[in-house]
């Protein structure tokens, strides 16, 4: 006898959008921060490049993060094994970012 089990499918696309226009935004930023060999127009100050930069890649992590949950992997599949995570398995606990795993959580729980 066979069982059929529904599967529901996510929408992850607006995710993968938002995902792919903050990851060019930040190419921009990158141009934006230099002071030395600098190329191009500037259209914005180096340390205001420099601060959003850093805002932007924290939210970043936690949408690959969030990306990687909704997709099925494991945290430990997701994040790099730097020194601070000597472990080969760690979870959302483990981070030590402030908040970090509210907000990943927070995110997953807006897409499922």
């Amino acid at each position: 006898m066979e069982t059929i089990i529904e599967v529901k499918r996510i929408d992850l696309s607006p995710l993968k959008n938002k995902i792919k226009d903050l990851a060019s935004h930040q190419k921009f930023l990158k141009n934006q921060r230099k002071t030395v060999h600098f190329i191009g127009t500037r259209k914005i100050e180096p340390k205001d490049a420099e601060s959003q930069h850093r805002s932007n890649r924290e939210e970043l992590r936690i949408m690959y993060a969030a990306y990687g949950i909704l997709r099925g992997k494991e945290f430990s599949q997701i994040e790099n094994g730097k020194p601070l995570f000597d472990r080969p398995t760690y979870t959302l606990d483990d981070v030590p970012i402030w908040r970090f795993k509210e907000k990943v959580t927070n995110l997953v729980n807006k897409y499922k």
